[in-house]
């Protein structure tokens, strides 16, 4: 059985959309139609029937779901004892990091890596974030929470640290808070995607619930923006506003969050050497970096 087929039927399955599960493969749309087509004759049954939310599967298609995951599983464990036997790390690796952490904090660092490994081609997958090990949609993920319902292994490699942060012109002729009753007459920009920052989004509004929100913004890059320009308070993680002199941190020893950074990979990964490269050197760079991520 063409193993791209049943790769095809479980995207289409997770995503319910044959567009979905395009985009996840990085294959055409018709490809992906094509391939549950190619499966469906072969195995002489209809494993999807439309539905009002997209492709749901039939009966034969949920029995086979789980051989096809098995399959999945095997492949991934088949992978890892050929890739062990080579002498060198090599092959694809990607690697799902928030957007913030890769452009401040990573990108910096990779050259000296990808000069020591010219056989690993790195991928650094920021949307959606956190991706899943388990859809495949990353090899190792650095995020703010452990395991979860996943079946990974890894440990925690440092804390993320963020503060509140606001230019020097709008801290002219101010009083700053210093305490959370403080902020009454100050303009907060806050989070608008709560989503992918919802412990801190949750601690943020907390703080800052007697000032006024002005405005929310989506990424951490425009927070950083907008309270660069003025209009306000914004929570910024201390990696990053500290590398912009026009900004100050507010009352650094009390209103201030941590957040622990889990490194990840899913267990049948971890023996893939071009795998257990870069889950070192991120841990080396994090642990070497722990002071300037802490803030």
């Amino acid at each position: 059985m063409d193993w791209d087929l049943c790769k095809t039927f479980v995207a289409v399955a997770e995503t319910r959309s044959l567009a979905g599960a395009a985009r996840r493969l990085r294959i055409s749309h018709p490809t992906a139609g094509r391939n549950v087509a190619a499966l469906e004759r072969q195995l002489g049954t209809r494993l999807f029937a439309r539905s009002s939310d997209g492709l749901s599967l039939t009966s034969h298609g949920r029995k086979f779901r789980e051989h096809a995951e098995a399959m999945a599983a095997a492949a991934l464990r088949a992978e890892a004892v050929a890739s062990a036997t080579g002498a060198q790390a090599r092959g694809v690796v990607k690697l799902s990091i928030g957007a913030t952490l890769a452009s401040h904090w990573l990108m910096p660092r990779l050259k000296p890596f990808l000069r020591d490994h010219p056989n690993i081609q790195l991928e650094i997958i920021t949307h959606p974030f956190p991706a899943s090990v388990r859809r495949r949609e990353a090899d190792v993920v650095l995020r703010p929470v452990d395991a979860g319902d996943e079946n990974l292994i890894g440990r925690r490699i440092g804390r993320l640290g963020a503060g509140f942060y606001a230019s020097r012109d709008y801290a002219a002729g101010r009083r700053l808070p210093e305490r959370s009753d403080e902020w009454k007459g100050h303009s907060v920009i806050g989070f608008a995607d709560q989503a992918s920052n919802a412990d801190l989004a949750r601690w943020s509004d907390f703080v800052t619930r007697q000032g006024t929100m002005v405005m929310r913004c989506s990424s951490q890059g425009d927070m950083l923006a907008a309270a660069r320009a003025g209009l306000g308070v914004s929570v910024l993680s201390c990696l990053v506003a500290a590398a912009y002199p026009d900004l100050i941190r507010i009352a650094p020893q009390k209103l201030f969050s941590l957040s622990d950074l889990w490194l990840l990979a899913h267990p049948d990964l971890v023996e893939l050497p071009a795998v257990r490269a870069v889950l070192g050197f991120v841990t080396d760079c994090a642990r070497q970096d722990r002071v300037r991520l802490r803030g």
